[in-house]
């Protein structure tokens, strides 16, 4: 259940289509009796933005199997899934270096001030000496919230530009940081010492607004924020008065807490904003190569066989997966 209509599922069908099981497309749904009344008989669900909530999980008749069709898996209640016996699966490995990519192109557009030069050049002002602030980048410090995948890989990137690397995850062990070559410090630490903070956390209770007012007053004014993870991460009206009121410098945003956003969302009109529309996994590699894992995943569950990333493995025993 997503927005189909831009991509080739020709993979998709053939993977389902060796377990016996056929693809039905539907638009993306948000209203609970919608998606019911579409997937109730479903075997398996494949959703992009559509939320399967506890009560849609509860009314499904025979579904083994629901699969998020990237990283971050919030539009699924995990818990109701899991006490129904339905397999959540995500695909977080596909678009690693896309979005880590992603993230480091918004830091180095702020940080070069890119768009800023580039709107002078079009409106016939030559600035060989820009009237903006400018950091050095290397020997300066980026903070990283959550060093999984992406965070690692963005830490990789900002090492290959000299910065020192920080990075707050209370998941992640101390071998981990080692092998990164990560410095661990407290998130108050790392909101307080970065030049950037780049955001790579999964979208949970825990951190749902994590970066709020107080989090924000913490920055250094001269800092940017970078947040390629879910915008509910971060505590988008704090953020609006943060850039209002100069606590920080700007920002590099590839998500927002409503997307898209409305047209007078103050984001929109800020110099030291740069955007980007949820785009970062996108490659010609990520979307040549994922279609084909959706219908892999979702098969493999069918076929009673243990898929690559099962977010929930206490169904395991009950679907009988080996």
């Amino acid at each position: 259940m997503g927005r189909w209509q831009s991509e080739d599922l020709t993979d998709t069908r053939a993977a389902l289509e060796q377990v016996g099981a056929d693809l039905e497309l539907l638009d993306s749904k948000h209203d609970e009796d919608e998606i019911i009344a579409n997937v109730r008989d479903a075997d398996g669900i494949i959703t992009s933005e559509s939320p399967m909530t506890r009560r849609v999980l509860e009314s499904l008749t025979q579904c083994k199997v629901v699969l998020r069709t990237g990283v971050g898996y919030d539009v699924i209640d995990v818990e109701a899934a899991t006490e129904q016996g339905i397999a959540v699966i995500n695909i977080p490995d596909l678009w690693t270096r896309e979005v880590a990519n992603q993230a480091m192109s918004l830091l180095l557009a702020l940080n070069r001030r890119v768009v800023n030069l580039h709107s002078d050049i079009r409106s016939s002002t030559w600035t060989p000496r820009p009237p903006y602030d400018v950091g050095s980048l290397h020997g300066e410090t980026i903070g990283i919230l959550g060093l999984g995948r992406i965070g690692s890989a963005m830490a990789q990137r900002a090492k290959g530009f000299e910065l020192n690397v920080i990075a707050y995850d209370p998941y992640i062990s101390d071998e981990v940081f080692a092998e990164r070559g990560v410095t661990r410090v407290s998130f108050d630490e790392m909101m307080s010492q970065s030049d950037y903070i780049s955001l790579h956390t999964p979208l949970t209770d825990e951190t749902r607004h994590i970066i709020n007012e107080n989090a924000l007053r913490l920055m250094k004014p001269n800092a940017y924020l970078i947040n390629t993870s879910r915008g509910p991460v971060v505590e988008e009206a704090a953020l609006i008065k943060a850039l209002q009121e100069g606590w920080l410098a700007g920002a590099g945003l590839d998500v927002l807490e409503k997307e898209p956003p409305a047209s007078d969302n103050p984001l929109l009109s800020m110099d030291n904003v740069v955007l980007s529309p949820h785009s970062g996994h996108t490659s010609v590699l990520s979307l040549q190569l994922r279609t084909g894992r959706y219908g892999e995943e979702v098969a493999a569950v069918l076929d009673g066989r243990m898929p690559r990333n099962l977010v929930n493995p206490q169904v395991r025993e009950h679907l009988h997966l080996v």
